[in-house]
């Protein structure tokens, strides 16, 4: 029981440290609470005069908006979603040229339209070069998408494979190897400092793996579609993002 108790709570883990690049060994290593270990993204937010309201609650549900970048352009985009009560994390992928969003390569531009399309404050803004997809033993194909034609790369592709790579990690030595050699890749909002990411880490240690789920939103949403988008980001249900359509 011991065992698969911690077995488990690597898996957590390593999901958590694939998805926050590996912030929270750091803080556990520094003094420092404020220390960045990301490269940081200026000015990721549009004018705050707009923007939905977020969460005050201490596990409260938090979105991070997640740009994928090839070839100097961002070429994917998702929302990692951990919902109320920090027992579920959900990453709702954005299909190529979808409709609702204007400019992918316009940062605070896009966190406006996909806030006014989901109702959802995006609390932080991450962007991940997608070269990363190189170190990992289980995406040789998105791996190779990258060097020859990061057009062909899919959100939804490219979050399963880092799932599916720190699922098959066994111990927290090799846990911290990938967090470490994830972390270059990876730029994000000032806020996103190792104390934040520690504070969320812990948040989600009870999240078992079947509770991490990805989907695909439609090409371009109706009304109604849009108002089930609201409605999973604002009470989150359906319990997976893959049952609203």
């Amino acid at each position: 029981m011991a065992a698969a108790s911690r077995r488990t709570k690597f898996i957590v883990w390593g999901i958590v440290l694939a998805l926050f690049a590996g912030g929270a060994w750091f803080a556990y290593s520094t003094l420092r609470a404020s220390f960045q270990p990301l490269g940081v993204i200026a000015n990721p937010f549009p004018t705050e005069t707009q923007r939905p309201e977020g969460s005050d609650a201490p596990r409260g549900p938090v979105n991070f908006l997640v740009f994928g970048e090839a070839a100097d352009q961002h070429q994917t985009l998702s929302v990692f979603h951990l919902a109320d009560g920090r027992r579920r994390v959900d990453i709702v992928n954005f299909p190529r040229s979808f409709a609702q969003v204007t400019d992918i390569q316009d940062i605070p531009g896009t966190v406006s339209e996909v806030e006014a399309l989901t109702g959802a404050r995006m609390e932080h803004v991450m962007r991940w070069d997608l070269e990363f997809l190189t170190q990992l033993e289980t995406a040789p194909g998105a791996a190779a998408a990258v060097l020859t034609d990061p057009t062909a790369l899919d959100a939804d592709d490219v979050w399963q494979s880092v799932v599916q790579e720190t699922l098959s990690i066994q111990d927290a030595g090799q846990l911290k190897t990938l967090a470490s050699t994830l972390t270059p890749f990876v730029d994000a909002d000032a806020q996103l400092d190792t104390a934040r990411i520690t504070d969320l880490a812990k948040s989600l240690r009870h999240v078992p793996p079947e509770h991490v789920t990805t989907c695909v939103l439609p090409q371009a949403l109706t009304d109604q579609e849009q108002a089930k988008l609201k409605r999973f980001f604002e009470t989150g249900g359906p319990r997976r993002c893959a049952e609203m359509f």
